[in-house]
């Protein structure tokens, strides 16, 4: 199986997605990074150790905890992702 894409990756995928379609809840987010970039078939297929999400999930749950640490990405309200 191939290596799965960096946390670099996920990091500019996020600020991408947020960029073309502005705030939205998280499916929404994974639904544009699935269609509009170059994602491993193994982070897709993949599952986490728990079984309730895919590798890919997980890892952009966690790029957009590193972005909004940052300060370059909020939550205006529950559920949503937006820029600042």
């Amino acid at each position: 199986m191939s290596a799965g894409a960096s946390r670099e990756s996920y990091r500019k995928w996020v600020m991408s997605a947020l960029r073309a379609i502005g705030p939205a809840s998280p499916a929404r987010v994974y639904a544009w990074i699935r269609e509009n970039e170059a994602v491993p078939p193994c982070d897709l297929i993949t599952s986490t150790a728990d079984g309730k999400d895919t590798v890919f999930e997980k890892n952009v749950r966690w790029a957009r905890k590193d972005l909004f640490d940052e300060g370059a990405v909020a939550s205006p309200a529950r559920g949503i992702w937006s820029l600042i």
